[in-house]
C-alpha cells in the first residue's frame, strides 16, 4: 500500500538551471525525508516518472491509484491544462469514492500543492468541484514591489528558499496527521489523539482567507512546542453538524485563538451567522463554562470588506463576553504572537494574587486617560486631582505599540478609578476606552473598577453634548473651571 501518490505535469519537473534537480524531483526527495522524521520510518510515496505525452494513461496508474492512501497533486498552469494530469485526479477522486471514501480522519485524501500560480477560468469544471474543499499549499509569493510572481525556489535568492522548506514541513506535517489516524494501529495511535504530557489542547480557530498564513505560521510555531491543535479536520457546511462539532473540540481545548479578517466568512447552509462568527460564539460560551482562556486578534486599522464584517466587529468590541478570560488584542500580528508565545511559556497568572495600588499603601489611585494630542491640556487636571489627595497615573505616550498597549492594559489593571478625558479625541476614541475598560475585569483586576467617569471638554461640539452611557458618569467642563470633578473625586474617597 502506497501512503502517497505525487501527480504532477512533466514540465515542471524541467530544471531551471543545469546545475540544479528538477523542482519536483527536489520537492519528493525533501517532502519524503521530512514525513520520515515524523513518523518514524519511511514514507512509501510513488509517482510516475515516466511521463511523457506519448504515453497512455492505461490500467497500471489506475491500479496504483486503489493502493494508495493521499494524492498530492502539484498545480501549475500546465499541469490545469493536461489532459493526462486530469485523468489522473479523476480517476483517484473516482477510485476513492469506491473504495474507503475521499476523506481520512476527516480530511481530503487529496491535498493540493500549488507550484505557479494559474488562471482559475482554465480549471475544468469537475476540477474545481474536487479542489473546491480541499486543503491547499502555495509555493510562491508575490514581490510587493513588483507584483511579479516569486516561486520557493533557490534560484529565486535564499528568502525563497527559506520559505520553500517552511512550507513543505507543514505540508508534511499535515499529511502526517492524516496517514497516522488512517493506520492508528501502525503508528501506535488512539482513536483520538491526546496532546503530550504538558503540552496544551488548542483550539486555533479556520478563518478567512487573509487569514490563512497567519494561521498557518501561530500553528507551526504552537506544533513545534508539542501543543495539540484542533480543529483536525475540515468543518461541515450544514450549522447544526458544524456547532455540535466545534463544541466537542472546543469541551477538549484548553484555549480558543481566533484572528479575524476583513471578510464575514462563509455562512454554513440554513445558516444566519458565519463560521467565523459561531467559533467565537462557542467559544464564550465555553469561557464562561469551564473557564476556558481565549486570545482574540483584530489587526491594527482592519478595513471590513462587508458590512456584515464592520457590524460584527462593532458588536464583539462592545460585548462584555468578549473580554471574559479573554486577551482581545487590536494591533500588529507581531504584537499578538508574541502574546501567544508568551501565554504558551509562561505559568499562568496568580490572577487573585495581584492587587489594585491602594491596598499597597492605602492611596486612591485614579488613571487619566487621554490621547497624545491632548497631554498638555490634561496637566490641569492632573494637578488638580493630585491636590485632593489621589495618586494619578498618565498614559505612557511615547514608545513601541506594544510597550504602549501593555502600559495601558497594566494601568486599568492597578488603578482604582479611571477618568476618560473627552477632547480633541473622537467618540470612536472613547467607545474604544470604555471598551478597555470591560476587558480589564478579566485580565486580573482583584477588585472591579471603582468610579468610572468621561471628562467632556472644549472644543464643543454637538456630538459630545450628545454623548451617553451606561458605563461610565458624563462630566462637563466647558471652561476652566475643574469644580464639577468634585463630586467625582468624593465618591473615590469614600467608596469601600
Amino acid at each position: 500500500m502506497n501512503d502517497l501518490f505525487i501527480s504532477y505535469a512533466h514540465i515542471d519537473d524541467l530544471p531551471i538551471s543545469e546545475d540544479q534537480k528538477g523542482w519536483i524531483s527536489e520537492f519528493h526527495r525533501v517532502l519524503q525525508n521530512r514525513l520520515a522524521q515524523l513518523m518514524g520510518e519511511k514514507p512509501k510515496i510513488w509517482r510516475d516518472q515516466k511521463l511523457s505525452g506519448s504515453d497512455i494513461f492505461d490500467n497500471e496508474i489506475v491500479d496504483q491509484f486503489k493502493n494508495t492512501k493521499l494524492m498530492v497533486s502539484v498545480l501549475s498552469p500546465r499541469y490545469i491544462k493536461s489532459e493526462w494530469c486530469n485523468k489522473e485526479i479523476k480517476e483517484f477522486y473516482r477510485n476513492a469514492e469506491l473504495s474507503s471514501g475521499v476523506a481520512l480522519a476527516g480530511k481530503s485524501r487529496v491535498l493540493k500543492v500549488v507550484k505557479t500560480p494559474y488562471d482559475p477560468q482554465d480549471v475544468h469544471p469537475e476540477l474545481k468541484q474536487v479542489f473546491g474543499s480541499v486543503l491547499g499549499f502555495n509555493f510562491y509569493d508575490f514581490d510587493n514591489d513588483s507584483g511579479k510572481v516569486v516561486e520557493y525556489n533557490e534560484a529565486f535568492g535564499k528568502e525563497a528558499r527559506q520559505n520553500y522548506f517552511t512550507r513543505i514541513y507543514d505540508l508534511a506535517y499535515e499529511i502526517c496527521e492524516i496517514l497516522k489516524k488512517s493506520d492508528g494501529k501502525r503508528i501506535g495511535l488512539s482513536e483520538t489523539t491526546l496532546p503530550k504530557q504538558g503540552a496544551k489542547t488548542v483550539y486555533l480557530a479556520t478563518t478567512t482567507a487573509d487569514r490563512n498564513e497567519d494561521r498557518e505560521n501561530i500553528a507551526r510555531d504552537l506544533r513545534e512546542r508539542g501543543h495539540l491543535i484542533l480543529p483536525d479536520r475540515q468543518l461541515p457546511f450544514d450549522e447544526e453538524t458544524m456547532k455540535g462539532l466545534i463544541s466537542q473540540f472546543m469541551e477538549r481545548a484548553d484555549v480558543a485563538i481566533h484572528l479575524l479578517g476583513s471578510s464575514y466568512g462563509m455562512i454554513p447552509e440554513a445558516a444566519d451567522k458565519s463560521i467565523i462568527e459561531s467559533q467565537i460564539q462557542i467559544s464564550a460560551q465555553e469561557a464562561s463554562n469551564n473557564e476556558m482562556e481565549r486570545l482574540i486578534w483584530l489587526p491594527n486599522q482592519l478595513k471590513a470588506s462587508e458590512e456584515k464584517q464592520k457590524d460584527f466587529v462593532d458588536r464583539l468590541r462592545v460585548d462584555p463576553a468578549t473580554y471574559q478570560r479573554t486577551d482581545f488584542v487590536e494591533g500588529s500580528f507581531e504584537t499578538f504572537k508574541g502574546l501567544v508565545i508568551d501565554h504558551f511559556s509562561q505559568e499562568p497568572k496568580d490572577i487573585a494574587g495581584e492587587a489594585t495600588m491602594d491596598s499597597n499603601n492605602g492611596l486612591r489611585t485614579v488613571y487619566l486617560m487621554a490621547p497624545p494630542n491632548d497631554e498638555e491640556k490634561i496637566e490641569a487636571i492632573e494637578d488638580y486631582l493630585f491636590d485632593q489627595g489621589l495618586e494619578v497615573v498618565i498614559p505612557v505616550f511615547s514608545g513601541t505599540e506594544s510597550d504602549v498597549a501593555e502600559a495601558h492594559m497594566e494601568n486599568l489593571r492597578i488603578c482604582d478609578s479611571v477618568l476618560i478625558y473627552f477632547g480633541s479625541a473622537t467618540r470612536q476614541w472613547v467607545n474604544m476606552k470604555l471598551n478597555n475598560m470591560i476587558k480589564a475585569s478579566g485580565q486580573g483586576r482583584k477588585q472591579p473598577i471603582r468610579e468610572k467617569a468621561i471628562l467632556i471638554a472644549p472644543p464643543e461640539s454637538r456630538h459630545k453634548d450628545r454623548f451617553r452611557s451606561h458605563l461610565a458618569e458624563i462630566i462637563h467642563i466647558p471652561d476652566a473651571d475643574l469644580g464639577p470633578l468634585d463630586t467625582f473625586i468624593k465618591k473615590i474617597k469614600t467608596n469601600d
